[in-house]
């Protein structure tokens, strides 16, 4: 579900005088209109400050997302370098804020196979599989696909790395010198190693326009993924096309593209 976005000025105004505690009343700012989870996303440049830049997101208390907003708060402190460090959390005029570091970077990043971004990302993406999920992070794979699933294939989707669940061009920033960021962390779980790698890959096909063939060479370059079973990856992806049929079913527009990306990475990996 698309959360409407507001502008700071359109804030209540014990919400916007907090943030103005923490980066200056006068603190130049611009909207941010990327991303489709928080109704506040700005950008402050604060004088003074040890931080270059703040982003600033939020949403009001009793937003059907807000548990969303919650979970990000709670993993950040536990998330790996490529991830923006949570510089403050606040509650205000009836919203929850977060202050992250603010990142120097692309808007997201380009997956075309021709891109010079890929292969650092392939190189967060690998560290990440190496990662343990911590205590904070409960949410499983399973209980996201499940419901699209046989229930004969839990085990195939169990384990206990840290996922992000959702590697989309527009969850990776890529600055100037080549450092990758890894953003919004609201739906991290504990699972197996290769399941980023393998939505990557769904990704690399609907975001990039790559080949399945294209997206398999880059996915393979993640030892974590390169012993993953093919079965595995054939469910996981065949469910997350069933996960957005869902969402198409329910009423939301727009989904055939990336319904059709998702079918076309399982036949690959279904294909001997």
């Amino acid at each position: 579900m698309r959360v409407d976005r507001l502008a700071f000025d359109e804030l209540p105004e014990q919400t916007r005088q907090a943030i103005a505690a923490r980066v200056g009343s006068d603190c130049p700012r611009a909207e941010v209109e990327n991303g489709t989870s928080s109704a506040l996303a700005s950008l402050f440049w604060p004088s003074g400050s040890d931080t270059e830049m703040v982003f600033v997101k939020g949403l009001p208390l009793d937003h059907d997302r807000i548990g969303e907003l919650k979970a990000e708060a709670a993993v950040n402190p536990h998330l790996p370098a490529s991830a923006p460090r949570m510089l403050w959390e606040e509650e205000a005029g009836g919203w929850l804020l977060l202050g992250f570091e603010g990142a120097n970077a692309s808007a997201w990043a380009w997956f075309g196979d021709n891109s010079g971004h890929l292969e650092a990302i392939a190189a967060v993406l690998s560290e990440l599989s190496e990662y343990p999920a911590p205590a904070e992070v409960r949410l499983t794979p399973w209980e996201r696909w499940g419901e699209y699933c046989d229930p004969a294939d839990e085990t195939l989707l169990t384990g206990d790395r840290l996922v992000h669940s959702d590697p989309a061009a527009s969850n990776f920033m890529v600055e100037r010198g080549g450092r990758v960021w890894m953003i919004d962390w609201a739906w991290a779980m504990r699972g197996p190693a290769w399941i980023d790698t393998a939505l990557w890959g769904m990704r690399l096909v609907l975001d990039g326009k790559q080949t399945p063939e294209q997206a398999a060479a880059w996915t393979r370059t993640i030892p974590a993924f390169a012993s993953a079973p093919r079965e595995a990856i054939v469910i996981l992806t065949e469910a997350e096309a069933r996960s957005w049929e869902a969402w198409q079913a329910y009423g939301m527009a727009g989904l055939e593209e990336t319904i059709s990306a998702a079918r076309a990475w399982a036949r690959y990996w279904a294909t001997p």
